[in-house]
């Protein structure tokens, strides 16, 4: 990160927030872990020849051609990862930028792609590990009594040609209800009411072998690629119960799974309630059907919500729910749990309703309304990564794995501005963070090349008119008198010449 700092100066705040995210949350020891390791910089296509690092071996027995060609350049992973996520706070490509030679570090811009091509890289453990350290940071700065929960919603990662990229199927966009290119990214987050952290992710295509666009290649099982590519054909109610023994094995702490209509069906809630985890989310106008007991005739009926909202008495006034009653919830193998029906208004026809499940019986009906309110967080999310994290629009690689290393590397971004919000709540939304993040960045890349050609200038005129040292400082003097105030603490030059 030095050298980056070298380039942009010393008080940038972005650079210096990336490199503490870095060190308290991540560190070399998570990416050896999760298989992400140093990478030999690439050779150049046209003389192959090899360019190598300071090596001291090569300092003992000198410039060897053939010792050289063992001892290859290699780029840290640390310095790559850093610099993968910088580049999503620039309004430049990374192609653009080894173009024209402007990039951060000197390493080929093969290198760079290749980064996400490691066959040994556990992208997923890299993001669940991360977020469980920044949870747990969160929660020992935490005091207040609050409630965790956690969030599961699937989003459409959409391609527009999906014929080379390797497991692109025709997926359901549940926004407009049609058919799209690309993948379902079902997604995981951890809230407090305050701050949101992605903790796992998937991309999931289709099992149907006809909507399948892209190549499906066939690996083995037992490799991390194989188990991608398997986890990438599941459901999206095996996904999510995937996901919440994944966040129990990280020590995630939550006290309820909130989820939309898709994921409310009877088999999710009995399993995911005999695994220990309570849950609420809002159900489905349809036929599916619950026992409850009725007291009018003191009997037991199976009927569905709309059939129980018809035949129960409903609060009156101002409540802010209409009905609540308890009922059975069972399963198509005959497991069966006990759950609590909650109605209330809906908010967009006044004259509608909309019903909610909770699993936990003792936990109050204005509670649960109010707790399912944090599900739009992880709308919140998918939006900012989408719009402002170049989630769809920086990754052109048609590999599943680099895929899903470039949503990695955005999740990690969003962790970084969230955690600058959460300690900062007077800064404002995510959104004008990202932006004030973008401009220190251009900013200082300006500023830096205003200082290179201005100290360039002054050595071709030294060296043309062979003016003195003395006569170069009283013209840079002259210089920066002139200047706005605003720029004579940006150009530092007189302490650099």
């Amino acid at each position: 990160m030095a050298s980056i700092a070298q380039n942009f100066g010393d008080n940038n705040d972005i650079l210096y927030k990336i490199d503490r995210f870095f060190t308290r949350f991540i560190g070399c020891g998570l990416l050896k872990k999760c298989g992400i390791t140093k990478m030999a910089d690439a050779a150049a296509s046209d003389t192959l020849v090899y360019e190598y690092c300071d090596n001291p071996i090569l300092r003992i027995v000198g410039s060897n051609p053939i010792i050289s060609k063992v001892l290859e350049k290699c780029v840290c992973a640390k310095d790559l990862l850093l610099d993968k996520i910088l580049v999503g706070f620039l309004d430049s490509t990374p192609f653009r930028m080894f173009k024209h030679g402007d990039f951060f570090r000197e390493y080929k811009k093969d290198t760079f792609y290749r980064f996400d091509l490691l066959p040994k890289a556990n992208w997923e453990r890299l993001q669940t590990e991360t977020a469980a350290n920044v949870i747990k940071e969160v929660e020992s700065a935490t005091t207040q009594q609050h409630v965790n929960c956690m969030i599961f919603d699937d989003s459409l990662y959409q391609r527009t040609s999906g014929k080379s990229t390797e497991l692109c199927g025709v997926v359901r966009d549940h926004n407009d209800n049609r058919n799209r290119r690309g993948y379902r990214m079902m997604t995981g987050a951890w809230t407090n009411g305050e701050i949101t952290v992605p903790v796992s992710q998937t991309l999931l295509t289709t099992k149907n072998p006809d909507l399948m666009i892209g190549p499906d290649h066939s690996l083995d099982r037992r490799t991390l690629r194989g188990k991608r590519r398997a986890m990438a054909k599941e459901t999206g109610t095996d996904s999510v119960k995937r996901m919440v023994q994944q966040a129990k094995k990280a020590d995630i702490p939550f006290d309820y799974i909130l989820f939309d209509t898709w994921f409310s069906n009877p088999s999710m809630v009995v399993s995911l309630k005999n695994a220990g985890s309570d849950v609420i989310a809002m159900l489905k106008k349809n036929n599916t059907k619950y026992i409850y007991h009725d007291r009018m005739h003191d009997s037991d009926v199976v009927r569905n919500i709309t059939e129980i909202y018809r035949c129960n008495r409903k609060r009156r006034g101002r409540s802010k729910y209409l009905l609540s009653i308890e009922v059975i919830v069972m399963d198509s193998e005959g497991n069966s749990i006990q759950a609590k029906l909650v109605y209330a208004r809906n908010r967009n026809d006044r004259k509608d309703w909309v019903c909610f499940i909770c699993t936990d019986l003792d936990l109050d009906e204005e509670d649960v309304l109010r707790i399912y309110t944090m599900r739009w967080k992880i709308e919140v999310y998918f939006k900012v990564c989408k719009q402002y994290l170049k989630l769809r629009t920086e990754c052109h690689s048609t590999s599943y794995d680099a895929i899903t290393s470039h949503m990695v590397i955005v999740s990690i971004r969003y962790m970084i501005i969230a955690l600058d919000r959460y300690y900062n709540t007077d800064l404002g939304s995510i959104e004008d963070l990202i932006y004030i993040a973008q401009r220190d960045v251009i900013n200082d890349m300006l500023t830096q090349s205003i200082v290179l050609i201005i100290n360039l200038l002054l050595e071709s005129v030294q060296e043309c008119l062979g003016i003195s040292e003395t006569q170069i400082c009283q013209m840079l003097d002259v210089f920066m008198d002139k200047l706005p105030a605003e720029w004579k603490g940006k150009l530092c030059i007189s302490e650099k010449t």
